[in-house]
């Protein structure tokens, strides 16, 4: 069961990176060539068409062989850190072509001499950059993520009402094939802490923690180029609320999951409803936005509205690195939209963004070598 889990992950991770990165222009905000600006009116240019055939092609050759090998490494072995190196490794693999047609692109843009061309101006609405008007852009606000808490909050109860019936010594861990492998007495503080605050502190943290990213994907930074400036607000509008529902989504299944892991305790349900259930119901959703991303693209910029004024354009590529690394010390903004495939990225140049990129790196570090200690 462990290893059809291990592979089963692998493979959605591998199809997912598959269709974001041999499709990146698609999955790229409005006028971006492989995490270049370019002005909208050329973004059919033959040498732009030329460049995207040669990059599917070369995608197909040496990109996809690696990702099948990658996935019967992951089936050969059994082990947690390999899984972690690997899945590392397929991130890394999918993204090269991408920073190697940004330079072609960088280069064709430069030949063409499209950096001189267009108004190259910078433009702020102050209706889409104030946090109250745009709370009301979207369909869930953040304040909305707090219903949720009900959640926990009969799962307290449940727990609470139905503590002395509880096996002594209760479960704490289940492996792989829904056996439990981990144990605590019911008595004393740990015995309260592990089978009453504990689970409740994980359903309310990601509630919180998925409320927080919402209020994030709300007041980040709204990007006015590639477009005339009343599209671009209608666009964000949509998009926003796609994501905005997304999240609340996954912020309800995550916790009726906890919920019903808790209930499997107390009450001694079969754990492996979760993995049959619980993930499968949740990948889905993942799944079903991901389409829907793509439909209306990063951004929005697929949705079509009237376009009755002149379109934008503002040459921003000195603050991209390798065209998807946002790094601007003159831009307070933590998180700003993606430029390359949906949703958003941090700024690198703010303190507290780059704290946010470095910690993740640690932590999966951390978990590496802690695995390979311990044999996992």
């Amino acid at each position: 069961m462990e290893k059809i889990i291990i592979l089963g992950s692998t493979i959605f991770v591998s199809i997912i990176l598959f269709f974001s990165t041999i499709f990146v222009n698609k999955f790229s905000n409005n006028g971006i060539i492989f995490g270049v600006r370019v002005p909208k009116e050329y973004e059919k240019d033959e040498e732009i068409i030329k460049l995207e055939k040669e990059y599917k092609k070369n995608y197909l050759i040496f990109i996809l062989p690696l990702i099948i090998i990658i996935n019967l490494l992951v089936f050969i072995s059994s082990r947690i850190w390999v899984y972690f190196i690997l899945i590392f490794s397929l991130i890394v693999i999918t993204n090269i072509p991408i920073f190697i047609y940004w330079k072609k692109t960088m280069k064709l843009k430069e030949e063409k001499g499209w950096k001189n061309l267009g108004k190259n101006v910078v433009l702020v609405d102050t209706s889409i950059r104030k946090p109250k008007v745009r709370e009301d852009d979207v369909v869930i606000k953040t304040r909305h993520f707090l219903v949720l808490l009900i959640i926990p909050v009969i799962t307290v109860i449940a727990t609470l009402i139905a503590y002395k019936n509880v096996p002594n010594p209760f479960p704490i861990h289940y492996n792989a094939e829904g056996l439990a492998d981990g144990f605590v007495n019911k008595e004393g503080f740990k015995g309260f802490f592990y089978l009453v605050l504990f689970p409740v502190l994980i359903q309310v943290g990601m509630i919180v923690f998925l409320a927080t990213l919402n209020k994030f994907a709300i007041n980040s930074k709204v990007e006015i180029n590639s477009g005339t400036l009343e599209e671009i607000k209608n666009q964000r509008k949509v998009f926003k609320r796609v994501n905005s529902i997304l999240l609340f989504i996954i912020a309800l299944e995550i916790s009726l999951m906890f919920a019903f892991v808790q209930f499997c305790t107390i009450y001694s349900w079969n754990i492996n409803l979760v993995n049959i259930i619980g993930l499968p119901t949740i990948l889905i959703t993942v799944v079903i936005f991901l389409i829907i991303s793509y439909k209306i693209g990063q951004g929005g910029k697929n949705l079509k509205f009237s376009k009755e004024k002149e379109e934008i354009y503002r040459d921003d590529d000195k603050n991209w690195i390798l065209g998807n690394f946002y790094y601007n010390k003159n831009d307070p903004s933590i998180f700003v939209e993606k430029r390359i495939g949906v949703g958003w990225d941090i700024n690198l140049g703010n303190p507290i963004g780059a704290l946010l990129m470095i910690v993740p790196f640690v932590l999966i570090i951390f978990l590496i070598i802690y695995f390979i200690i311990k044999g996992i």
